[in-house]
């Protein structure tokens, strides 16, 4: 027997709810036929039951896809703990760096006809891909560096900023006060501000650097290519071929909540911050330091679980018509042949496991979001949503503790979902 649900995966202290069993939010099995997709469905359930008694994450949400068809479906937990509002298939999650993967599809469409060579041209400059004469706030940059930067390099993390503990997509107060503008400075002044006051962290495609701020600078290529707003683009080139048909990017205040959008949970061991108004005022990380029009491409996507595992599909080419061609698609997946240890592609983390070749994506606002998505060669494609982090502050004291959280969420559902005794034959 299992024990029913009410999940909650987001961020105050609910141990004492989970450990008195959790009451049954939703749950959808969308193929039943299999009996293989009933243990699945069992093994998932089992491994939720021990996430959420294990940490206190107020409401999740997961999907299921095989072959490109949805399988399973359920949320789990609280989407609003004050209103015992129950997290369902339909609820809506920040889904964080998991915006990454979209931002790179959406590039990678739009140049599709240019490809490979693009990805080796150089972005700003004169004849970048962002041109100075249609952005002239990004010319002559402080670090000439900056002007050898490649969209391949942005794609990958490679381009040389992100090296140092500084994020300008989490400075905006300061940065609109150096830019003279009203806070909180948008995702151009973001952008404007850094080629002009700050120096490169390598030179660019000698280092691996998570950057948050490099898929800004593609968020805008996005508008340069398309004509179009990033949200507007990304909609109409990556969403609706994919189906997906509820993600938009979030709003920053709890008022702003979309329709079916879960509230975000911050962990309670974190003090509250600074608004990114420039108010003085402040309030929880996850309702007053982000500033999701600046942070669009990089972090700004609200989505259901199983919009993800839709675009992923649609990505892989599996279920709808596929988003890329066959090409672009191993394009993609390749690797830095350089950096042995670098395993980001284009836009995903490109591994194997078992022999078998994985796209996957985190993604985390601290401390209020956490999400993953993961698509298999072996036609598994799945993704959990999570409204709260939970992590000790300050951070550098919780490393091993986020670590633990990642493995039991990451490696846990996925060997829950990938059983050898379970997946057809035809997977083999």
């Amino acid at each position: 027997m299992h024990p029913r649900f009410t999940s909650v995966f987001a961020c105050k202290p609910l141990a004492a709810l989970m450990a008195a069993g959790l009451m049954l939010a939703s749950v959808s099995v969308l193929a039943q036929e299999s009996p293989d997709m009933t243990a699945v469905a069992e093994r998932v359930d089992q491994q939720m039951t021990q996430l959420l008694g294990q940490y206190p994450v107020p409401g999740a949400s997961i999907a299921i896809a095989y072959q490109g068809k949805l399988v399973y479906q359920r949320g789990y937990g609280m989407a609003v703990t004050e209103s015992n509002t129950p997290v369902t298939p339909l609820t809506r999650f920040r889904i964080g760096s998991v915006s990454k993967p979209v931002t790179a599809v959406a590039v990678l469409k739009l140049f599709e006809k240019e490809l490979p060579q693009v990805l080796d041209r150089p972005v700003f400059g004169p004849e970048g891909l962002l041109p100075d004469a249609a952005y002239p706030d990004f010319a002559q940059p402080l670090d000439q560096r900056v002007l050898k930067i490649t969209l391949r390099e942005l794609l990958q993390h490679t381009s040389g900023w992100g090296g140092s503990d500084y994020d300008p997509q989490y400075d905006l107060v300061n940065i609109a006060k150096a830019r003279q503008v009203a806070a909180p400075a948008s995702a151009r002044d973001v952008i404007a501000y850094v080629l002009k006051q700050r120096l490169l962290d390598a030179a660019p495609g000698t280092e691996f650097f998570y950057s948050n701020f490099a898929y800004n600078v593609l968020g805008r290529l996005v508008e340069q290519k398309s004509g179009m707003s990033y949200e507007e683009a990304v909609q109409a080139l990556v969403f609706k071929p994919a189906a997906v048909e509820d993600a938009a990017i979030a709003g920053d205040r709890r008022i702003e909540r979309a329709a079916n959008e879960t509230v975000y949970y911050d962990d309670p061991r974190w003090p509250a911050v600074a608004d990114r108004d420039g108010s003085g005022a402040t309030g929880p990380e996850s309702y007053s330091a982000l500033h999701f029009k600046a942070m669009d491409a990089t972090a700004g996507w609200i989505a259901t679980a199983a919009d993800l595992v839709r675009f992923a599909d649609a990505t892989q080419g599996r279920g709808v018509a596929p988003l890329l061609q066959p090409q672009t698609l191993a394009l993609m997946k390749q690797r830095n042949p350089a950096q042995a240890e670098n395993n980001y592609g284009l836009g995903w983390v490109v591994t194997r496991s078992n022999g078998v070749e994985i796209l996957s994506h985190s993604g985390a606002l601290t401390t209020g979001t956490y999400a993953y998505l993961q698509s298999r060669a072996d036609g598994w494609t799945w993704a959990v949503l999570m409204n709260r982090l939970p992590i000790p502050y300050p951070p550098e004291q919780g490393v091993s503790e986020l670590q633990a959280f990642q493995v039991a969420v990451q490696r846990g559902l996925m060997n829950a979902i990938v059983n050898p005794a379970t997946v057809p034959s035809a997977a083999q």
